[in-house]
């Protein structure tokens, strides 16, 4: 398969390390702009972590020629415009996937395979100050990453929210502050959500109760322990951990396969464009 690359040429040379270990590629070409690529298969849009989405025109024409796409760039946040690429998306059936992260750990599918029907979530995330705290515009990433693995986790609709948490892009000088979100979806689960830059230590958790686990999932460490609860197991748990050294390779492995088997992607347009419209209903100050 042919893949080409669009974006800075330090990203882009990076990337092209990491798909050259990925099977299935037999070519990889680096072009400034996508009119420039011929004949390539599925492309890469890249965009540095501080740039505004100025992408939208190169990612639409790769939609034309009918490339498949894997955008690893900060996720647009505009719903006219996402909704625009959901509808050349289908028209088109061209794969268009995004660089969600946390979608693609083993421990992530790990969860979501075993308490496919969560009752209740908290995500929990504190640093141990604010100047060990993300700035404002990772924080915001952090945020609408925790929301999208919610609304993939319960596939429910939302109904309800609660609490001091935003989607209006923070400002750069707005100091730190705690933060908490409560969701409420259709089916009866319920959600929640803690950033604290006031706490012990750089910790990442997400806990979950269904009606057969509970469990919880260290991020930092790739590590999950579970309680079976049927009685006496129940206070019996077990710990596992799990490998995720090479993120990229896992991505883009992902990639390959929506490609060559024509399944939709973990996070593709379709989920993206469903948080798009969520966001539209959250708090705007």
């Amino acid at each position: 398969m042919k893949i080409g690359i669009i974006g800075p040429d330090r990203m882009a040379m990076t990337w092209e390390q990491h798909l050259r270990s990925v099977s299935g590629v037999r070519e990889v070409v680096i072009a400034p702009k996508i009119s420039i690529l011929n004949d390539v298969d599925a492309c890469l849009i890249l965009s540095d972590d501080r740039a505004p989405a100025t992408d939208t025109g190169e990612l639409m024409e790769a939609v034309k020629r009918g490339y498949h796409i894997l955008r690893i760039a900060p996720l647009p946040t505009n719903p006219d415009e996402i909704h625009s690429w959901h509808e050349a998306s289908e028209e088109s059936g061209v794969i268009m996937m995004f660089s969600m992260w946390s979608h693609y750990s083993p421990a992530t599918r790990w969860l979501f395979n075993h308490i496919s029907t969560p009752r209740k979530i908290h995500v929990h995330r504190e640093w141990a100050g604010p100047k060990f705290t993300p700035d404002a515009f990772t924080l915001y990433r952090i945020f609408l990453e925790e929301i999208s693995l919610c609304l993939e986790w319960t596939g429910s609709r939302p109904v309800s929210f609660e609490g001091d948490m935003s989607t209006a892009p923070y400002r750069p000088n707005e100091p730190h502050k705690m933060q908490q979100l409560f969701i409420r979806f259709a089916n009866g689960t319920t959600a929640s959500i803690l950033l604290n830059p006031f706490g012990l230590e750089n910790r990442h958790s997400r806990f979950v109760t269904g009606d057969k686990m509970a469990a919880v999932c260290q991020i930092n460490e790739h590590l999950i322990k579970k309680w079976l609860l049927d009685g006496q197991t129940a206070y019996t748990p077990e710990v596992m951990r799990f490998e995720y050294r090479e993120p990229a390779h896992h991505l883009l492995s992902h990639f390959m396969r929506a490609i060559q088997t024509g399944k939709k992607p973990l996070f593709g347009i379709r989920e993206l464009n469903q948080l798009a419209s969520l966001v539209r209903n959250f708090p705007s100050g």
